[in-house]
């Protein structure tokens, strides 16, 4: 949460991917005020797609706007090694409706089960996006581009992808958006940083940062009922619809460095003995609530992480993983 006097409150702190664990600020993992070891709703409001004993209880958290606060976390499936490729990218954003709410259900996507059938305002529930932000997300074509491996998709929307092919619901966070970086639809969400293994994709990572570039999207009659596209050309075909575009957010670019190294199922400290960590700048943003989140974005080397697509999908994909076993067995 930030306050309007230079000072800044982070009301919630967010991780995304599996095995990754923030400690400072702390990580809720989806946990309120949970009295036992394990979380109850993994649902809560996002989907950190951890076990239940991790993350802390929610606790007001306030930080001076140009102090220097270190962030620092744990992962478990190693980065900047020869096993897997990774990015960390370290985000946050601010809405006066953000909040941890009061109770550990997850909050409805229907509004007639909303107080005054308005979810928004509905503090019960712990909300960081919010309803309509969602809605979009339902009713939007998913990225028909990307790479799904063997995954069996059980939808056309955004809420449906390779990390979530059943597109369950994890309060009002966009799963496609989660998972892919950097986003084409417009977000509420700025860039702090990207701590990559592969630092030469800085550029890219700064130059399509939505800090700096603006995004585009198909804004349809209210009435529509089908599915909404992602290009222009599909979107000019809807009677009445637009091709709009999103200014960036207007601020500065994110860091972007080569990140430390960990090892493979540590969950421990780099080799200087200390957590992984990002000294951030706190900004002074003229808001009374933000939320802070890291994603731990990662792949192995069996496929190039970046000119990997659609085409290696289901059938293709399945062929060269059991070639490779073959191969493997054929060695021993």
């Amino acid at each position: 949460m930030i306050h309007i006097s230079n000072i800044i409150l982070i009301l919630a702190v967010k991780y995304v991917h599996s095995d990754i664990y923030f400690h400072n600020p702390r990580g809720s993992n989806n946990r309120l005020d949970e009295q036992g070891r394990e979380r109850n709703n993994a649902n809560r409001m996002f989907n950190s797609q951890n076990n239940n004993r991790g993350g802390y209880n929610v606790g007001y958290m306030y930080y001076h706007a140009g102090s220097t606060l270190r962030l620092e976390w744990t992962n478990q499936h190693s980065c900047f090694s020869p096993n897997a490729n990774c990015d960390f990218i370290i985000q946050y954003m601010c809405d006066d409706k953000i909040r941890d709410g009061s109770n550990l259900n997850t909050i409805p996507d229907v509004e007639t089960r909303c107080e005054n059938k308005n979810c928004n305002t509905d503090f019960r529930f712990g909300m960081n996006e919010d309803f309509e932000y969602y809605s979009n997300c339902k009713q939007r074509k998913r990225n028909k581009g990307l790479f799904t491996a063997d995954q069996k998709l059980r939808g056309e929307a955004a809420i449906f992808t390779r990390q979530n092919p059943n597109g369950n619901r994890y309060a009002y966070e966009c799963p496609e958006e989660r998972d892919y970086y950097p986003y084409w639809n417009p977000t509420k969400w700025i860039d702090i940083a990207i701590l990559t293994n592969y630092p030469k994709r800085c550029a890219y990572f700064e130059q399509n940062s939505e800090n700096l570039k603006s995004r585009f999207y198909c804004q349809v009659p209210k009435n529509f009922k089908n599915l909404i596209p992602i290009t222009k050309t599909e979107c000019l075909k809807i009677l009445n619809a637009e091709w709009k575009e999103s200014t960036s957010h207007n601020t500065s670019a994110p860091i972007c460095r080569e990140t430390q190294f960990t090892r493979d199922n540590h969950l421990g400290n780099t080799y200087d003995g200390q957590t992984p960590f990002f000294n951030w700048k706190v900004p002074s943003i003229n808001h009374d609530k933000c939320v802070l989140r890291i994603r731990y974005n990662i792949s192995t080397n069996d496929y190039d992480p970046h000119q990997t697509f659609n085409q290696e999908d289901s059938k293709n994909f399945s062929k060269k993983y059991f070639n490779s076993i073959n191969e493997i067995k054929n060695k021993i």
